[in-house]
């Protein structure tokens, strides 16, 4: 009889028996011991069991799946040996069959299939991933594998073969990788059994710049600026680009970071800039995770701020310049701050100029420009106060005395005479006299006659040696008042005594604004002038030989009549006449010279005075000593051509004018005076620059080298013009008086000037 056999699974199958009388019963499952097996090489046996055969079995083997028996049972409890044969790749089951067979004489046959499953083994082909991270993010995985599936650890993540997953480890964690056969729950691990190594995950922080600066942001035209920087979290260098506008890009560099401290510094050029430039400067770090941090720094690029000019005004030069104690000091500058700032000495420039009242010392001016970058560029000049003051000798006397003569006595003292207020509506010419002395004392005294624009000369010699010769001069009110008088002021008598008239016997007419000069020890020269209506070319020797002075013409009459000019006695004897004419003769006319070693004197041409210098109101002083002695400084006066005070100055030499340095200020009706120390140089002071103001301001001349030099010195304390100088003795110093002239009521009647 036949058996129907259901199987109860793909490896056991449970028997219950032969119903046959005569056929002894299988109890029991059959199994297969493994039941699952790897592809690959074969390797043991399989054991094939159920639990017993019945008496009736007479055949029970294991058929392979091509019906080839490959085994047989045997044995209590009933097992079949099997050889595991090698599997090919793809091969999933292995299908076996247990055939039972009986005793009868057909015999009947059961057959259990058995099958064992075969799985492929697990194999990792690559695992790789982002080794480090910056602390927050993540890094991708992938893993290449085969025969199963694939999880990470740390995490238990899953992962497909080719796929990649994220994973964010706060710290730096090593994964590996496991992957596991689902049918034979075989499993490879990374890191071991020559599998690829697990993945370290390094995690680092995150790049940063704690600080990046320049130490100034505000620098100047290609100037050099430090760039500093100081990160944590870096590794490398820092890269460092930049722009500047206008100026275009800043090539490339980078800043060495320390590895200890993650600091470094870089010196630069900033662009040159001709107009302010700003340059942003960009700092690139990053972390070993290739994490970048960026951060700027701005600097201003400003133009060098310029110096174009910087001069005294008055000279219109750099070179070291002199100026009177007390005056104010004229700086001339142009400069460019670029936008920053400028001073002088402290003080904020003006606009084109500055000006520093008061001069008291020897000083340097300072010029510094300065950018908005701080950088500053620097002129000096250099200033010196000329030598030289002015102090008050007499202020308790308030006077006005325009056209007052001033006569240095033998005694030290000094005789101011004469002289008119001009301030005055209806000003009448004075008939006292002031003798100042050392001491600031002047003593009025009373003349003959009154005097305005006379002539006042120390007699050197004879019986009326030491005393003062006043003539002619305007004795009233008005023009047409010249007198022919004149006077002796003797100081052993401290008075004033009558002389012979200028006009006595077959002499010239009365004379004002004339010359008076002592040209040898007996002989006084008194010429032109003029009589209250017109200019005079008469001249006249003064005799004082003798107690009572005598009179003669001289004997020719000058080459045209003169006013307001100046006679000059040369080392020869003769006497150099200059200027006093209008200019309605030739110009060589406008000089000539007094010889007086011919009968009474003559009077001739000499040299060619320049064209258009027709002087009158001007000064002539004989030079003493040095390089120029013997030569006459001519200085200043109004000249026809322009009708204002002049600024020419001539030296006069055997017959020769020769233009030298101007004066500092244009003068007429000034006053001038040789000073024996320390050069002979000739003091030059006060007059009218324009006819209608009245100047206190002073210079000098100095014939030392050359043709001379023109400097500055103290002004005068008052204002002064038509007024005259005289030396004064005071404490065993000669110094130089200065009386008359002031246009109003004076503060100071009388002052002196020490040279030095």
């Amino acid at each position: 009889t036949g058996i129907t056999v259901n199987p109860a699974a793909a490896s056991t199958m449970s028997v219950a028996g032969f119903p046959s009388p005569t056929t002894a019963g299988v109890t029991g499952n059959f199994t297969v011991t493994p039941n699952v097996i790897q592809q690959g090489p074969g390797s043991g046996n399989f054991i094939f069991s159920v639990s017993s055969l019945g008496s009736s079995v007479v055949s029970a083997v294991v058929k392979d799946a091509a019906n080839a028996t490959v085994g047989t049972f045997s044995g209590s409890p009933p097992t079949a040996q099997v050889a595991i044969p090698a599997t090919a790749p793809g091969t999933t089951q292995l299908s076996y069959t247990a055939v039972i067979s009986n005793a009868a004489s057909t015999p009947d046959t059961i057959s259990v299939p058995l099958v064992v499953n075969v799985g492929a083994p697990p194999t990792i082909t690559a695992f790789t991933g982002a080794t480090t991270i910056t602390s927050g993010s993540s890094a991708a995985l992938t893993a290449s594998f085969a025969g199963g599936s694939g999880v990470l650890n740390p995490g238990n993540i899953p992962i497909l073969s080719g796929g990649t997953v994220l994973v964010a480890p706060s710290t730096t964690t090593a994964y590996t990788l496991t992957v596991t056969n689902a049918t034979t729950s075989a499993s490879v691990s990374s890191g071991t059994g020559g599998q690829p190594s697990n993945v370290t995950v390094t995690v680092v922080p995150p790049p940063v710049i704690d600080a990046f600066s320049a130490d100034t942001v505000h620098t100047s035209s290609a100037a050099n600026v430090t760039l500093s920087i100081s990160t944590t979290g870096v590794t490398g260098n820092a890269s460092v680009t930049g722009t500047c506008s206008p100026s275009g890009a800043i090539s490339p560099f980078t800043i060495t970071l320390s590895v200890n401290t993650g600091s470094g510094s870089s010196i630069r050029t900033v662009p040159t800039a001709a107009t302010q430039t700003v340059c942003t400067y960009k700092a690139t770090v990053q972390n070993a995770a290739t994490a970048t941090a960026q951060a700027t720094v701005v600097v201003t690029v400003e133009p060098l701020p310029t110096i174009t000019n910087f001069v005294f005004q008055a000279t219109g030069s750099n070179a070291p310049a002199s100026f009177a104690l007390g005056a104010d000091v004229v700086l001339a500058h142009t400069y460019n701050a670029q936008g920053g700032t400028a001073s002088i000495n402290g003080v904020t420039p003006g606009v084109g100029t500055t000006t520093f009242p008061n001069i008291r010392f020897d000083t340097a001016y300072m010029l510094t420009v300065t950018n908005l970058a701080g950088t500053p560029v620097t002129q000096t000049l250099n200033a010196t106060v000329a030598p030289g003051w002015w102090s008050a000798l007499n202020t308790a006397t308030s006077e006005v005395r325009r056209g007052a003569t001033v006569t240095a006595l033998d005694n030290g003292k000094v005789l101011i005479a004469g002289g008119i207020d001009a301030t005055n509506p209806n000003p009448v010419p004075s008939q006292t006299a002031r003798l100042c002395d050392a001491t600031g004392a002047c003593v009025s005294k009373t003349m003959g006659t009154p005097r305005a624009f006379h002539t006042a000369v120390k007699v050197g010699s004879g019986p009326n040696a030491g005393k003062v010769l006043l003539t002619g001069g305007y004795t009233a009110a008005g023009p047409a008042s010249p007198t022919s008088s004149a006077e002796f002021y003797d100081p052993g008598a401290d008075a004033f005594a009558g002389t012979t008239g200028i006009t006595t016997g077959t002499v010239t007419a009365a004379r004002a604004r004339h010359i008076a000069v002592f040209f040898n020890t007996t002989t006084i020269l008194i010429a032109g002038g003029t009589d209250g209506a017109t200019n005079l070319n008469t001249a006249i020797k003064y005799d004082i030989s003798t107690a009572t002075p005598t009179t003669a013409n001289v004997s020719n009459t000058m080459a045209q009549p003169r006013a307001n000019f100046t006679g000059t006695l040369l080392g020869s004897g003769s006497v150099l006449i200059v200027g006093g004419k209008t200019g309605t003769l030739a110009a060589e006319r406008t000089a000539e010279l007094f010889a007086p070693s011919t009968g009474n004197g003559t009077f001739s041409d000499t040299g060619v005075f320049p064209s258009g210098e027709d002087k009158r109101s001007h000064t002539a002083v004989l030079i003493g000593a040095g390089a120029n002695v013997g030569k006459v400084l001519i200085s200043g006066g109004v000249i026809a051509a322009a009708g204002t005070p002049s600024t020419t100055q001539f030296l006069y030499d055997a017959g020769t004018f020769t233009a030298i340095a101007a004066l500092g200020t244009a003068r007429s009706n000034h006053a001038a005076i040789s000073i024996s120390l320390p050069t002979f140089i000739v003091l030059i002071c006060g007059g009218t620059s324009t006819g209608a103001d009245t100047l206190s301001s002073c210079e000098r001349y100095d014939p030392a080298v050359g043709t001379g030099t023109q400097g500055p010195t103290h002004s005068m304390l008052e204002a002064r013009k038509d007024f005259g100088l005289a030396p004064i003795a005071i404490s065993s110093f000669v110094e130089i008086l200065a009386g008359g002239g002031t246009p109003a009521t004076p503060s100071t009647f009388a002052e002196t000037y020490n040279a030095n």
